[in-house]
């Protein structure tokens, strides 16, 4: 392989590896994706270990969370025994896929919180002193300012994920916020 064709799979690995790591995923998972997502044929476990030089056994757990997260998914080879992976290419249904489990779960446990605080609060009101109750409806009024931000995020969500169809570049760049 040529030195910059070398130079530009090592950084994009690794820049990838640093992404995953700021979205809150392990640097090999990112690592694994992208080594993945440059290389034209499905790999081994045996090669992405050789490849990032890890473990087998770090390569098989981390491509087990890959694949749960929709980033990759094995493929048959025929006459192989091994097991070979391929990276989902399609960026879009990787981060419909991301977003779909883990954002759309946080924000559903935010809304049940605060419905939880609300009737917490609901129930408390006839022990209140007149000072607490201010205070509880001072709550009451911040967290109703939180829930409609929560809503309003899994409305986005929702119709971010609702799509069927498959965005690109110039759709996204077409968009417009009201």
């Amino acid at each position: 392989m040529h030195d910059a064709l070398m130079n530009v799979n090592d950084s994009t690995v690794a820049g990838l590896g640093r992404l995953a790591r700021f979205f809150g995923f392990s640097d090999v998972m990112g690592r694994l994706f992208g080594t993945l997502l440059l290389n034209p044929e499905p790999m081994s476990l045996d090669d992405l270990a050789s490849n990032l030089e890890i473990s087998k056994g770090s390569v098989s757990m981390n491509m087990r969370a890959l694949e749960r997260w929709g980033m990759a998914k094995e493929v048959w080879m025929r006459g192989e025994r091994k097991k070979y992976y391929r990276a989902e290419s399609d960026l879009w249904q990787v981060i419909r896929n991301v977003l779909g489990s883990r954002e759309q779960r946080e924000v559903q446990k935010a809304l049940n919180i605060l419905g939880e605080s609300i009737i917490k609060l609901q129930s408390a009101d006839e022990e209140l002193t007149p000072e607490d109750k201010e205070l509880a409806r001072y709550y009451l009024e911040r967290i109703d300012e939180l829930q409609s931000f929560f809503q309003i995020a899994q409305l986005a969500l929702n119709t971010l994920l609702g799509s069927d169809e498959s965005l690109d570049f110039e759709t996204v760049t077409k968009i417009e916020i009201i």
